[in-house]
């Protein structure tokens, strides 16, 4: 998890130092490319808030389509923070994405603050905006009037409910017909993959370092199978089965992100005099069940309803979240404020514009198929609804205009991690429920030299908290390419203590999200 290079950044002892490639030899069966290259990035003093970091900021010009690479060319926004170690020191360019498919990640260059110095200035901090994406050129967007505060609850309380959500999303996938625009047949994440490796070229390097976390991870699984030869580390944070996607993963969100809203329920309840909200996890799972029914009805203040009420209660997939919202939850249900339920809102999801859920639909709907028929949608829904109401109804929803995407779907990418080099893997099961330790294994078997590291609530055998988390394994990889051995059988390589859950009446629980306050989209994508 990403929040692990805060838990703790002491480095583990050596066990097994893998030396980093320096060829950019191809292997068999990897993919050439050869037919572009991409000029080099003019880059700038960034204008987006990273300035004050010393932030560059530029584009990447590559094509629309890969397979006619003198036709019509895009443009990728790019952002770097550079290293300040040595020239011997240097270590390369370090590329992150830490998003959900639509997601911006320009910002994420800044990542490497949360390393210690004498690691992160060993290398370039790379953030981009994917093709189609923020400030990238040109955006897609197909309803600028799709994220109102008054939208109607998820769950459906009637057929004509019910109607109004499928022909919504079916509105949305026509919208985005409509637009005609080229990123509809060009956004998958083979696409964006390209664009990876022209970034390589552009910057001038055989290889690239990579961090990827969810989506994020999945674009490394892909690039890693795509060109094994130019990857010389890789982080792949809360990884996802490339079986499942995405109608699979998306459904499978349902289950651990209603077990992580019983755990901050939980939490709440411990803090009772605090938020006044519940002396038991039930008694607040009440609270917010029971303040749902009644958004549903009439909306707050005429203005946040019940959707706004179910999507800020989704960031209780990530413990740096559950202070301020237990607190929005606490002013709301206590004293009819919504002043901190906005603010929380604001903060996570976006407010102006649809490019963030258009891309994301342009991405999913084309990276592979999609049931047809609303029977198989709503089978599981209803399931899932019943045996975990929190997500499933709002994870349907928002990638429900899938079911009449006007783009053909293309092959789904092919991830076979067998040519990849030595990689580390990291999980927390405590923070981030949405990627699940399955599909964590399912990925490290794919990838036969990548060792997994999980903190969950399995204790290591014999570990300390200083010497055993996947942050002190992503300092120790970034470092000098140590990893822990990997072991036999289908488990993590190495099992560390859970991260503690934070204790709001500490002076630190005052600060920001553990990304330094770096925004990442939902698990639900909303």
């Amino acid at each position: 998890m990403i929040s692990s290079l805060v838990a703790g950044c002491a480095l583990l002892s050596p066990v097994s130092a893998q030396a980093a490639p320096t060829s950019g030899a191809t292997t068999a069966g990897e993919v050439t490319d050869k037919s572009y290259t991409p000029p080099p990035i003019e880059w700038a003093a960034c204008t987006n808030g990273l300035q004050h970091l010393g932030g560059e900021c530029g584009f990447l010009v590559v094509p629309l389509d890969y397979s006619r690479p003198h036709g019509t060319k895009i443009k990728i926004a790019v952002s770097r923070i550079k290293h300040t170690s040595s020239e011997a020191d240097y270590q390369g360019a370090m590329v992150v994405n830490l998003t959900w498919p639509g997601g911006s990640a320009l910002s994420q260059s800044t990542v490497g603050k949360l390393l210690p110095e004498a690691i992160s200035g060993d290398y370039d901090w790379i953030g981009f905006d994917p093709r189609g994406v923020g400030a990238s050129e040109p955006t897609l967007s197909c309803d600028s009037g799709l994220d109102y505060y008054s939208r109607p609850s998820y769950e459906p309380t009637s057929r004509q409910h019910l109607s109004t959500l499928m022909e919504y999303a079916q509105f949305y996938s026509k919208a985005c017909a409509k637009t005609n625009s080229p990123l509809l047949r060009h956004a998958t994440t083979t696409h964006t993959v390209k664009d990876l490796d022209s970034l390589r070229k552009a910057l001038g390097l055989s290889q690239i370092n990579y961090y990827g976390y969810l989506y994020g991870a999945y674009l490394g699984e892909v690039y890693s199978s795509m060109y094994p030869t130019r990857v010389r580390r890789m982080i792949l944070d809360s990884s996802i089965d490339p079986r499942k996607v995405w109608f699979s993963f998306n459904n499978g969100q349902d289950a651990p992100l209603d077990q992580n809203f019983s755990a901050f329920s939980a939490w709440v309840a411990k803090y009772d005099n605090l938020y006044h909200l519940g002396t038991t996890e039930n008694a607040v799972k009440k609270q917010y069940y029971s303040t749902l029914a009644k958004l549903a009805k009439k909306p707050a203040e005429g203005v946040y309803g019940a959707a706004v009420w179910t999507d800020v209660a989704l960031l209780a997939y990530n413990t740096s979240h559950w202070k301020t919202l237990a607190e929005a939850f606490s002013a709301y249900i206590n004293k009819g404020e919504t002043a901190p339920l906005k603010a929380l809102y604001d903060a996570n999801y976006p407010t102006s514009g649809d490019n963030n859920q258009a891309m994301s639909m342009a991405t999913m709907c084309t990276d592979t198929r999609w049931p047809r028929d609303w029977r198989t949608w709503l089978r599981v829904a209803e399931d899932h609804h019943r045996k975990w109401p929190l997500a499933a109804w709002a994870n349907t929803w928002y990638v429900a205009s899938c079911q009449s995407w006007k783009v053909p779907p293309q092959k789904p990418a092919v991830v076979d991690g067998s040519k990849a080099p030595a990689i580390l893997m990291v999980l927390d099961t405590t923070i981030d429920p949405a990627s699940t330790y399955e599909g964590s294994l399912a990925v490290r078997k794919l990838f036969p030299k990548a060792v997994l590291v999980q903190s969950g609530a399995t204790p290591a055998d014999s570990a300390t908290p200083t010497s055993c988390s996947p942050g002190a394994a992503i300092a120790a990889y970034l470092n000098d390419g140590t990893l822990p051995p990997r072991v036999a059988g289908n488990t993590a390589d190495l099992k560390c203590p859970a991260n503690p859950l934070p204790d709001p009446t500490s002076a630190a629980s005052a600060q920001n999200s553990p990304l330094g306050g770096l925004t990442v989209t939902s698990p639900a994508g909303q």
